[in-house]
């Protein structure tokens, strides 16, 4: 005991132990912002897989026990059923939109070259209205002549647009097919690396285990909500829809598909396809088809649309149907035609940040004395 020496701390050390942790923290922002920029051009294929594998995974438990046991056999099985009953069914239905939004282009330019506009003014100011409706129709401040030419001119850009676009079809395809590879590549890396993943996340995590469940779990239930509820219920507001709009004599292809698209808006999204086609079949002199398509609308489409989407968007997002409408119109403002995805997640995301905020504060606070 009296032999031992004891030497005095070397200040080297101390200063090594006091920039140890700023390091590693300038370490981690390095790291993430690297992985940040190579995965930029990916962020939608990145974001879409990391949804669509949440969603595959509780599958992995209806695979066969062989699959079961062999993790990347049943990644690949998971992926290739991605591809099968999601990718190729929604690559079609783009096709076909594109398609019929061409052929309708075409239709709207010939229409307004052999004057429909002047037919439908004229045609407007014929109706038999009362006194009251008249000055709510009143066209004659409307200089029809000048909408024409300026109809005619933009359908000249639009076949403009279509010669550049075909120009440069190739490269679009090219970078759409890369998007869906790189995110078919994601989708399998996270089933295949799920738990890993969700291992190393939980270790950088300064959250508690039962704060970062909490966190994981919203992000299931909100991506099964917009995807399943959501996204599923459109694409049978869509059928229905066109079922309704053929029976009338409307295009279903082209008028289903945009349904599909204007019911993933919640309350008022349909009326942008609806009320349009009723007022066609008005001036086309269809009275009684008008009559149908707004009963079929009302009783039909909107018991689709008021049943299913609140049962999955508000039921499993926990989400009142005032943020669910928000988070989709701000997204979209936001991030574009993904932002029906990534408002109700983002959203979601932030309340249950503030939800653990708060939780946290009342377990700091102390206790009230007795």
């Amino acid at each position: 005991m009296g032999n031992e020496v004891f030497e005095p701390a070397n200040p080297k050390d101390n200063i090594k132990t006091a920039f140890y942790r700023p390091f590693l923290l300038a370490i981690l922002i390095a790291a993430v912002g690297i992985m940040a920029v190579l995965l930029w051009p990916f962020r939608h294929a990145l974001v879409i897989a990391l949804v669509l594998a949440t969603l595959m995974s509780p599958l992995r438990t209806r695979l066969p026990l062989l699959l079961r046991k062999r993790r990347l056999l049943s990644a690949t099985a998971m992926t290739l059923l991605t591809i099968l009953f999601v990718l190729l069914p929604l690559s079609a239905l783009l096709a076909l939109l594109t398609g019929e939004s061409i052929a309708f282009s075409k239709t709207a330019l010939a229409w307004f070259k052999a004057g429909g506009l002047n037919d439908a003014a004229v045609w407007v100011q014929d109706l038999h209205l009362p006194g009251w409706a008249k000055s709510y129709f009143d066209l004659s401040s409307i200089d029809f002549q000048k909408i024409e030419s300026w109809a005619l001119s933009s359908g000249g850009d639009i076949g403009l647009w279509f010669v550049w676009a075909g120009k440069g079809i190739a490269g679009v395809i090219a970078n759409i097919g890369l998007q869906l590879l790189v995110m078919v590549l994601f989708l399998f890396y996270f089933l295949a690396e799920g738990e890993h993943i969700r291992s190393m996340l939980r270790k950088a995590s300064p959250l508690r285990r039962d704060q970062e469940d909490k966190v994981i779990s919203r992000f299931k239930a909100v991506s099964q909500a917009v995807l399943l509820g959501g996204l599923g219920t459109s694409m049978a507001i869509g059928m229905v829809s066109g079922i309704g709009l053929w029976i009338v004599g409307i295009n279903p292809l082209l008028w289903g598909a945009v349904a599909v698209i204007a019911s993933l808006i919640p309350v008022v999204g349909m009326s942008f396809v609806m009320i349009p086609s009723i007022v066609y079949l008005i001036a086309s002199d269809s009275i009684k088809m008008a009559i149908f398509l707004l009963l079929y609308w009302l009783l039909v489409v909107n018991s689709v649309d008021n049943v299913v989407r609140p049962l999955f968007m508000r039921g499993k997002a926990r989400m009142s149907l005032v943020w669910v409408f928000v988070s989709i119109i701000g997204g979209i403002l936001t991030f574009g035609p993904l932002g029906i995805l990534y408002g109700p997640l983002a959203l979601s995301f932030a309340f249950v940040l503030f939800q653990i905020f708060l939780d946290a504060q009342e377990e700091d606070m102390p206790s009230p004395k007795s």
